[in-house]
C-alpha cells in the first residue's frame, strides 16, 4: 500500500518519468520495492539513534560536506546540460537532416503512407513501393520469422519467409496498414539509453497504445479511423527524436567534459563528472519543450498528398476548446489521455481514488472506454488469420 504523501507528484509528471525512468516513479509516490524497509525500521536508523549524542558534530560535518558536494555536482550537471540543450536546438533546426539521419525517412516512406491511406492499397502495390526501402525488407523478414509469428504447414514444419511479397502476404493488407507505419516509427527510437534501458520499450508502447486507441475511438469523434491511427502514431516522432538526440548528445558532451578535466588535471571536476548520468528531469523538459513542435515540422517536410496530418497537429499545439477542435485533433487529444490512464493503471501507479477521478476527465464514451479496457492495445497484429 502506498504511503501517504504531503504533495504527491502530478499524474502528468508521474507519466513522464514512467516513460524514461520507471523505477523512479515508485519512489516518487512512496511505494517500496519488494523486501524494502523504511529507514525508520532499519538497523541503520536504530544505530543512528544510539550514536546521535556522541557523534552529533561528526554527523553534522558529514551532512554539510555532502551538501557542498551535491551542490557542486548539480552545478556541473547544469553546465553540461546547457551545452546539450544548445546542441540539440541546433540539430532540430535542420528538419531535412532529422528526417534523413534520425528517421531514415525517404521519399518512398511518404509514398508508402499515402498509398496505405487509399482504399485501393494492395499487397502488390505496397511491395512495389517498399522495394525501394531495403531496411524495411529486413525488418519485415525478422518480424514474420519471429517465433511467435511463424506459421507451420500440415506436417508441423515451420514455413520460412524469405521474400518481401511473401512477408506482406502472410500479414495481409489490414495488418500491413498497421505494422508498416509502426516499423517506420521505430526507426526514430534510440537504441542506447543507458542507464535507462526501458526507454525504447516504453516509447514504442506509448506510441502504439495511442495509435490503437485513436483508431478505436475515431468514430465517436467523427474522424476516419486510419488517419487517426497514423496521426496518433507519427505525432510521437518528435518526442522519440528528442530522446534519441538527448542520449547521443549527453554522451558526446560528457566525454568532452571528461577529456577537458583529465587534460587540465581538475580532479574535483573529473570526480563529479564520473558520477553524472543522463538526467530524466532534463530530458523530460526537452521533450515537453520541443517534441510536438518537432513533429509538426516533420509533417511539413513529409508533404503527404492523400492524408493531412499537419493541420490537426498544428491545432493540437494550440490547445483548442473541445467545440473548436477538428475531429482528428479531438481524437489525438483523447487517445493520448487514455494511453496515459491505461499505462499508469496497468502499472498500479495511481494513488487511492486518483484513477476514477482521472478517468472522469476523459470524453470517451463509457461503452468504448470499457471495450478499450479489455483490449491489448500495446501490441500490433502481425500475421493474418487463416
Amino acid at each position: 500500500m502506498a504511503e501517504q504523501l504531503l504533495t504527491p507528484p502530478s499524474i502528468a509528471e508521474r507519466f513522464d518519468y514512467w516513460l524514461i525512468a520507471p523505477e523512479r516513479v515508485s519512489v516518487m509516490i512512496g511505494k517500496r520495492a519488494p523486501g524494502e524497509v523504511s529507514y525508520e525500521e532499519s538497523e541503520q536508523s536504530f544505530t543512528r539513534r544510539q550514536l546521535l549524542k556522541v557523534e552529533k558534530t561528526a554527523i553534522r560535518d558529514k551532512l554539510q560536506t555532502a551538501k557542498v558536494r551535491a551542490e557542486y555536482l548539480a552545478q556541473i550537471n547544469q553546465q553540461l546540460h546547457t551545452l546539450v540543450k544548445k546542441k540539440l536546438a541546433q540539430a532540430i533546426s535542420d528538419t531535412p537532416a532529422i528526417l534523413d539521419k534520425q528517421l531514415n525517412w525517404q521519399d518512398e516512406s511518404t509514398d508508402l503512407i499515402d498509398l496505405l491511406t487509399t482504399p485501393s492499397a494492395t499487397i502488390s502495390k505496397v511491395e512495389a513501393v517498399a522495394a525501394g526501402m531495403p531496411w524495411l525488407y529486413d525488418e519485415l523478414l525478422k518480424l514474420v520469422n519471429a517465433p511467435q509469428n511463424r506459421r507451420r504447414d500440415a506436417r508441423g514444419m515451420v514455413i520460412g519467409v524469405d521474400t518481401l511479397k511473401t512477408a506482406l502476404s502472410f500479414m495481409g493488407i489490414d495488418n500491413v496498414k498497421l505494422v508498416l507505419p509502426a516499423l517506420m516509427f521505430r526507426q526514430s527510437i534510440p537504441l542506447i539509453t543507458d542507464p535507462f534501458p526501458q526507454v525504447k520499450h516504453k516509447t514504442m508502447e506509448y506510441a502504439v497504445t495511442c495509435a490503437r486507441t485513436a483508431e478505436a475511438i475515431a468514430p465517436q469523434f467523427k474522424a476516419q479511423p486510419y488517419p487517426a491511427y497514423l496521426l496518433a502514431l507519427l505525432s510521437q516522432l518528435g518526442r522519440s527524436v528528442i530522446l534519441k538526440l538527448y542520449f547521443k548528445l549527453f554522451e558526446q558532451v560528457h566525454f568532452d567534459f571528461l577529456q577537458h578535466a583529465q587534460k587540465a588535471k581538475l580532479r574535483d571536476l573529473h570526480s563529479a563528472l564520473t558520477q553524472l548520468v543522463p538526467d530524466p528531469a532534463q530530458c523530460i523538459q526537452l521533450i515537453n519543450q520541443h517534441g510536438d513542435k518537432l513533429s509538426l515540422h516533420l509533417f511539413e517536410q513529409m508533404v503527404f498528398k492523400r492524408v493531412d496530418l499537419h493541420t490537426p497537429m498544428q491545432q493540437f499545439l494550440q490547445e483548442p476548446d473541445d467545440e473548436d477542435a477538428l475531429p482528428l485533433t479531438r481524437t489525438l487529444q483523447q487517445s493520448r489521455y487514455y494511453a496515459k490512464f491505461r499505462m499508469l493503471s496497468d502499472a498500479k501507479l495511481f494513488l487511492e481514488d486518483e484513477a476514477p477521478v482521472f478517468r472522469s476527465g476523459s470524453a470517451i464514451s463509457a461503452d468504448t472506454f470499457t471495450a478499450l479496457q479489455k483490449q491489448s492495445l500495446s501490441q500490433l497484429p502481425v500475421v493474418a488469420e487463416l
